[in-house]
């Protein structure tokens, strides 16, 4: 059974809601039946989540799913990455911090650690469900900081356990529901799933941030260029290494969008962004130049990131 939430007038700060011991249940179970050899659910203390929390401009919490080794299921770890208030699609985006993101178990890690653990989730994900598309797996939830606050001041609980369910209906695996660990009956579930992308290539919501701009500046060459790119893409999701960073601006695109957005010169900036880095990296494809095209391709990302959102 699934049970829904209405989103109408949403506000991030209350996704979320406090489901039944029986829903509770059948989340798990489905989990298990569905994933026997996977780990069923994680500790995380409230200090944990309160530090993540912390910041007005913290709407709330993504709950990203990730492993320390993508042939290990029992590595199993979250990371916490903070939502501000700038939705789409009812999903916050993402606030990165240059020094890295907290772990469930309170272990602070890198941004490039940050990355390959997501990574080795959808790695190891692709072994469980094969014909589950890269950009179609489910990289974590998000939940709104005052319905992790009420659970946190109601439960009078120092711990709580993170587990994982499966809401069969919608092939969603890895839904959250978080429970105090003294064995108190409250689950909070209902969260927002965050895809592997933002969104993209879909450009009938909010779109990528390549899909953003190619539209934008392409005119009618825009559909071929992602066409070239998208496979391209497809192809390094199936390298560990370039698989990297692609997770990397899956987890940043809509944050750059959203930084750039706010600049006076932003068409410019935009436009700048399609002249050096992604029509030349269309036309190095074509050429089957792939090696200069995923040169190009980190170069753009990592001056973006620390030119717009490390500010």
């Amino acid at each position: 059974m699934i049970q829904t939430i209405s989103t109408t007038e949403f506000n991030p700060c209350y996704a979320g809601e406090f489901i039944t011991e029986s829903y509770y249940h059948e989340l798990v179970e489905n989990f298990n039946a569905k994933f026997p050899t996977e780990v069923t659910s994680v500790p995380i203390s409230k200090s944990v989540i309160k530090a993540a929390l912390d910041g007005n401009s913290v709407s709330g919490i993504k709950f990203m799913n990730g492993l320390e080794d993508s042939h290990d299921p029992s590595s199993r770890i979250l990371v916490l990455i903070p939502g501000n208030f700038t939705t789409n699609n009812t999903l916050p985006n993402s606030i990165i911090n240059k020094s890295g993101f907290l772990t469930n178990n309170g272990t602070a890690i890198s941004l490039e650690r940050t990355w390959e653990v997501l990574f080795n989730h959808v790695l190891h994900y692709k072994t469980l469900d094969p014909d589950m598309h890269y950009t179609k797996i489910n990289r974590g939830s998000f939940l709104g900081r005052e319905r992790l606050l009420t659970l946190l001041n109601d439960s009078n609980c120092e711990d709580f356990i993170y587990h994982f369910g499966y809401v069969i209906e919608e092939n969603l695996p890895y839904k959250p529901i978080i429970q105090p660990a003294n064995g108190l009956k409250m689950f909070v579930e209902q969260s927002i799933p965050c895809p592997g992308s933002a969104l993209c290539p879909d450009t009938t919501s909010v779109p990528c941030a390549i899909t953003y701009i190619a539209t934008s500046f392409a005119g009618k060459e825009s559909e071929n260029q992602l066409s070239v790119l998208r496979s391209f893409r497809d192809k390094l999701l199936q390298n560990n290494t370039s698989g990297i960073a692609i997770e990397k601006y899956y987890t940043i695109s809509a944050s750059l969008i959203e930084a750039i957005n706010t600049r006076e010169n932003k068409e410019a900036i935009f436009r700048d962004i399609y002249n050096k880095y992604l029509k030349p990296s269309v036309e190095q494809l074509n050429r089957n130049d792939e090696a200069s095209a995923y040169l190009l391709f980190t170069e753009v990302i990592d001056h973006l990131t620390n030119e717009y959102l490390f500010q």
